[in-house]
């Protein structure tokens, strides 16, 4: 059944009196609701990302400031914390599954493609967005699996002894993050994956910002090299961000201090 949310030159059969979850469920389910739906939850993860490296760089001004934060955000937040990760995680999911069907939707469209390929406009970041897409996602599960879960590495707390990151402590009883992390980037291979993937990220983020301003409705031509340029600009600031952590922990400028543990 077509709908005119679904096909807006379409007859329409969405009846006039229909309540608003009735038309939501149709717009949501049409491809120009749900590149806005995209875009939205694009938006917030974009928020994430951000705030998240705003976090991660407390690392450069000190073991306490970072301890400090990693145990408000587990102990202060209490049940707010998990309700942010659960609302961070079904954004994720939303996100993902709705960029996959609006690709299967465009194919199916056009099962044949073009035999001259019109892509003048189009960017490498444009033509591979499903694919770094695809590669975040499989790193942030390895992030979890990393640094939430600690079941990737362990962490050297002296004298030959490892111990899981889980179970790092420093003086004052806290979670010992600043440890963790250090441990971490000393490792040469997880160092260079995780420089590998900021680089995935800062291409699809650059395409994507831009993105999901057109879908919502902003783009206005005039201001296309304004967008253009917040897009590269936010997604330079995160690479730059996040790599900085990564080098400064090569380089000495965080340096190694040995953890208790429990």
């Amino acid at each position: 059944m077509s709908t005119a949310a679904i096909k807006p030159k379409g007859a329409r059969v969405v009846p006039p009196d229909a309540g608003p979850e009735t038309w939501a469920c149709h717009y949501l389910s049409s491809t120009v609701g749900s590149k806005v739906l995209v875009a939205v939850t694009g938006l917030l993860l974009v928020g994430f990302v951000v705030f998240h490296m705003i976090g991660n760089l407390k690392l450069l001004f000190g073991r306490d400031d970072v301890n400090a934060y990693a145990h408000f955000l587990k102990h202060g937040l209490g049940p707010l914390l998990w309700i942010a990760r659960g609302g961070l995680l079904a954004v994720f999911v939303v996100h993902l599954a709705l960029a996959f069907r609006l690709q299967l939707r465009a194919s199916a469209a056009r099962p044949i493609g073009y035999v001259y390929q019109r892509s003048a406009q189009a960017t490498p970041q444009s033509r591979t967005m499903l694919m770094t897409g695809i590669v975040v996602g499989l790193f942030v599960l390895f992030h979890l699996a990393h640094f939430t879960f600690g079941w990737v590495h362990s962490a050297d707390i002296g004298g030959g002894r490892q111990s899981d990151y889980l179970h790092l402590l420093d003086e004052q009883g806290r979670h010992d993050v600043y440890s963790m992390v250090v441990a971490g980037f000393r490792t040469p291979w997880l160092s260079i994956l995780y420089i590998v993937a900021q680089l995935v990220l800062f291409c699809h983020l650059s395409h994507g910002i831009q993105s999901t301003i057109q879908s919502l409705g902003l783009k206005a031509s005039r201001f296309a090299p304004v967008w253009s340029g917040l897009g590269y600009a936010t997604a330079a600031t995160i690479l730059i961000g996040n790599v900085a952590i990564v080098l400064a922990v090569w380089i000495g400028l965080v340096p190694p201090v040995f953890p208790m543990v429990k």
